[in-house]
């Protein structure tokens, strides 16, 4: 498998930065159409070349990691006029350089390869270090989401600087690199910095519970997203607080990351579930619908000993993935799609393999192999593997994302491979959250920052395991026994109830179930649906009809402030996808006076007829936008865009209209192709004048 995707790779896409395994041929920034905040992690600098070297070397394919180290020093370049994401760059780039040197100089000091070698890689790494800290030059000490390799922030020709937030992972999940980076060359201002971030997310979390939001302001530190997970968004920043007490011996992170755990245990945790609650009132579940990255979380679990929890929530997402035949990008409280793409993350393998490690239950090398014939019979193509756009249709996308093969492979074959297989003694690293490779040893490079005044209250929430690292040999000694009653105690939770009706393809409730939280869903859409007496079902939507001339938001993200503001005034605009929430868009296109606004999806070749359908998420505070809200996937948006270009004037009428379903009295529930048939006939009506004359 693993050969089949590099050589692809190495075939198709050098120097490319990732592969188009449809295309059979590697993506260049600025030389294939944007996929908008997709493409911020491809800096022309051979992103999957670096993001796989020590991936190499883990596999045995010792040939091929000395060629790509030569490749890498000869031929990349970081000095590249390119806004890329901070957070992407510092995983992928940065930590792969620095796991590509570590392991460069393991094996150039056993004297098997790269005698030649003279600390290349980190040169490299130092380079990009100074490139990345630019973006730390705010008044509270958290990074800008993007920096330009060339020009850094606020100069006038980095193209970025004027971004007011960023996600809690993003500016939570640089320290192991950064310390890494730090330890290695011995300059402090990189672990410095990357600490600074921490201690500003420290001492903005809500200190009542202990919970943390999803996107905070970088200059005032103010939450602008305050619901609360351990998926997107946070994930990442969970797992470097606990990890980087691992790598680097300072209690601080420790402390903090038990605090934070207890409260996830208590809010967020509801075995086997992981919902999002509000921030700051926590008993409160503001979303139905749980997103695939948090499928990392039962791994982290095991780091920290507790087992019972990682079991149940991992049995849970096997369950999903053997439902769908992967982990869809989102996926309802009751297991069924809510966001139809796979784009190949590892995150459900890695727990896999931490749990196979930590209880070598056989059980777990069976969901291995089950993932495994997964890939190669739905995402394995001609020139590598490619990403899933929709689970149920199978449909593929031309995209092969670098942690497919820097995470997936090398967890699938640690999962399989024995200690004596491997060249090197895995267990002396940490997995970084791009599964790079960084030794223990750096905890002796030199003596950790200053202690922060971390108020850990002594007692709270402790338990036998909070300060120390259990032997799972100890206490679960080849004992599958154990493993196998938590699964069971949870798979009745995943098997089909009460006939379900599937509403939009992509909500789905049943339909005598007394449950009011599918019915909030569509209320947040603008839909209601009100039972009649006859057993009819009546579709209600907006009562009023807002009717505008359709202009474009410039800029056309809606992520900043509205330049033509003077012509989006009384109009509807247009505004596309990508890069901040559609609550920040509205927002910005509401104070600007816009009288509705209509979002087209930055996907390309989306349609309404393949992709399904789904919820403007609140961001905690979205009750001050009263303007009307339209989504459009890119094709029918696209009908818009070519009216606009041809046309002087383009008006269009929002509105609905009421529809009656199921008229004919029956005890029968109502079919998913009569709601969906009339949902269709909630339309968006297009007025047009005479064509320019230019």
């Amino acid at each position: 498998m693993f050969d089949h995707a590099y050589g692809s790779y190495m075939k198709h896409a050098y120097p490319a930065d990732e592969l188009m395994p449809l295309s059979c041929r590697g993506r260049v920034r600025g030389m294939e159409p944007s996929r908008g905040d997709v493409d911020d992690a491809l800096g022309k600098f051979s992103l999957t070349l670096i993001d796989t070297l020590d991936t190499l070397v883990v596999l045995n394919k010792l040939d091929e990691f000395e060629d790509a180290v030569r490749k890498v020093v000869l031929d990349v370049r970081l000095d590249n006029d390119v806004v890329v994401s901070v957070f992407e760059t510092n995983i992928r780039v940065l930590g792969g350089l620095l796991g590509g040197h570590i392991m460069a100089d393991m094996l150039k000091a056993q004297s098997v390869r790269l005698q030649w070698y003279k600390g290349e890689l980190l040169h490299l790494a130092r380079d990009l270090g100074y490139r990345l800290l630019p973006a730390f030059n705010t008044t509270s000490g958290l990074p800008y989401p993007r920096v330009n390799l060339r020009y850094g922030v606020l100069s006038p020709n980095s193209r970025t600087g004027t971004e007011l937030d960023t996600c809690t992972a993003c500016a939570g999940t640089m320290i192991l690199e950064f310390a890494a980076l730090s330890r290695l060359t011995q300059e402090t201002v990189f672990e410095d910095t990357a600490r600074r971030a921490l201690d500003v997310l420290w001492e903005k979390r809500q200190k009542g519970n202990d919970l943390v939001g999803t996107v905070i302001n970088i200059h005032n530190g103010d939450w602008v997203r305050r619901d609360s997970g351990v998926g997107a968004g946070i994930d990442s920043y969970y797992e470097y607080l606990m990890k980087a007490y691992i790598l680097l011996g300072d209690d601080t992170y420790l402390e903090r990351f038990n605090a934070h755990y207890v409260a996830i245990m208590k809010y967020i945790s509801q075995p086997p579930l992981l919902l999002n609650v509000h921030m700051h009132n926590p008993t409160i579940s503001i979303r139905s619908w749980m997103d695939s990255l948090l499928a990392f979380f039962p791994g982290l679990q095991v780091l920290r000993g507790d087992l019972k929890p990682a079991i149940e929530t991992h049995e849970m997402l096997y369950q999903v993935t053997k439902q769908h035949k992967f982990l869809p990008e989102a996926f309802t409280s009751d297991f069924a799609v809510y966001w139809a793409q796979h784009p190949l993350r590892p995150e459900f393998a890695e727990s896999t393999y931490f749990l196979y490690k930590a209880t070598r239950d056989p059980y777990y090398l069976q969901v291995g192999k089950s993932i495994v014939e997964s890939l190669n019979e739905y995402a394995r193509v001609a020139c590598g593997f490619a990403a899933v756009q929709d689970v149920r249709t199978g449909r593929h996308e031309d995209r092969m994302d670098s942690f497919f093969l820097a995470e997936m492979f090398k967890y699938l074959y640690l999962l399989f491979s024995e200690k004596r297989d491997l060249p090197l003694d895995i267990d002396d690293y940490i997995f970084t959250t791009e599964a790079h490779l960084l030794p223990l040893s750096l905890a002796t490079a030199r003596p950790p920052c200053p202690r922060n005044m971390t108020m850990f209250r002594r007692g709270h929430g402790e338990e036998i395991f909070t300060r120390s690292c259990p032997s799972t040999q100890t206490l679960f000694p080849n004992n599958p026994t154990f493993t196998r009653t938590i699964r069971d105690a949870h798979k009745q939770l995943l098997q089909p109830g009460a006939e379900r009706l599937a509403l939009f393809r992509g909500i789905e409730f049943p339909l005598h179930d007394t449950r009011m939280e599918p019915l909030e869903i569509l209320k947040n859409m603008g839909l209601t649906l009100l039972p009649l007496g006859d057993r009819s079902v009546q579709l209600t939507g907006i009562r009023h009809k807002v009717k505008g001339s359709l202009v474009l938001s410039e800029p056309y993200q809606a992520c900043a402030a509205i330049s033509n503001w003077k012509e989006v005034q009384g109009k509807m605009a247009l505004a596309q996808r990508g890069e901040c929430m559609f609550a920040t868009k509205a927002r910005n296109l509401q104070e600007a006076g816009a009288s509705g606004v209509i979002f087209i999806d930055n996907a390309e070749g989306s349609c309404s007829e393949e992709m399904v359908l789904f919820q403007m998420v609140g961001d905690g505070s979205t009750g001050n936008i009263v303007i009307p809200l339209v989504f459009l996937f890119q094709k029918e948006g696209q009908v818009l865009l070519d009216a606009l270009s041809q046309h002087r004037n383009v008006d269009v009428l929002l509105a609905t209209k009421p529809m009656f379903l199921g008229e004919e009295k029956t005890d029968q529930p109502l079919s998913a192709s009569q709601l969906h048939e009339a949902a269709t006939e909630i339309r968006t009506t297009m007025v047009t004048s005479a064509p320019d004359q230019a």
